[in-house]
């Protein structure tokens, strides 16, 4: 499935050049602020979270903004990644009905578009880290490997909502509700040492929680990422991938009779 796959990609990758390009255009073109709200973006959230959490309820060292934005620009490629693939091939049927693409192509583009915008934040975390007087070391190196484990696990999430999001009518209103959640069960915008030790455990089940610490110490406290945890769910997105890409090709030629 996987050498299928990478034919494809091989045939369609200037479809998705193309796409990719047009929709980063075509968002910026949207907007009177333009690219400027992709860097506006991640520090108007981390302000916030910083007024409420840090001044407000008085939670949160100095560093509160590089701890939080840390975990927010790492969440927001996650989840708007997520939020449209649950409607990326019912948003596709009028192109779709009239050529062939491989269907993992629409959640990929959309993957890689939030890459981008991942990637613009994290020059604003380095600025942010010169603000506050945090000093970078080179385990800042190590993001690579961070960001590199972090699009497996995207990708395959958003193989299974776009194939299950034909299915299920619904399911784009219900993501809405489960991210939600699943942001407040994840360490963004308070720390792990705040859990209790017989429940930490289990927040290790949650992949933020990797993710999110993993991107702290390299960026806020100069230490290595959890490699070994990284290591885990890198295993388990590229099998998820695989799983994921198996039901979209199988499902390929019915997707247009479901929507």
């Amino acid at each position: 499935m996987i050498n299928r796959a990478v034919r494809d990609f091989q045939k369609y990758k200037e479809y998705l050049i193309h796409n990719v390009k047009y929709s980063i255009l075509a968002n910026i073109s949207n907007t009177i602020f333009g690219f400027l709200w992709w860097i506006l973006d991640p520090i108007i959230n981390a302000l916030i979270y910083t007024i409420i959490f840090r001044f407000v309820f008085r939670v949160g060292d100095d560093n509160f903004p590089i701890f939080v934005l840390c975990a927010l620009i790492s969440w927001k490629w996650i989840v708007s990644t997520i939020n449209y693939s649950a409607n990326c091939i019912k948003a596709s049927s009028s192109i779709l009905s009239q050529v062939y693409l491989p269907k993992y192509i629409l959640p990929l583009q959309e993957c890689i578009i939030q890459f981008i915008r991942f990637s613009i934040s994290i020059g604003v975390l380095i600025v942010f880290t010169f603000f506050f007087r945090v000093p970078l070391s080179l385990h800042l190196l190590e993001v690579v490997f961070v960001a590199a484990s972090h699009f497996l696990l995207i990708f395959s999430l958003s193989l299974f909502v776009a194939h299950f999001a034909v299915l299920i009518k619904d399911l784009k209103n219900i993501i809405v509700h489960i991210t939600r959640v699943w942001w407040y069960l994840s360490p963004g915008i308070y720390s792990l040492n705040r859990v209790p030790d017989e429940f930490r455990w289990l927040f290790w089940l949650n992949p933020n929680t990797t993710y999110f610490e993993s991107y702290r110490n390299v960026f806020l406290y100069g230490d290595n990422p959890h490699y070994l945890p990284l290591i885990i769910w890198t295993i388990v997105s590229l099998i998820a991938i695989q799983a994921g890409l198996k039901l979209l090709y199988k499902f390929d030629g019915s997707y247009s009779k479901m929507l």
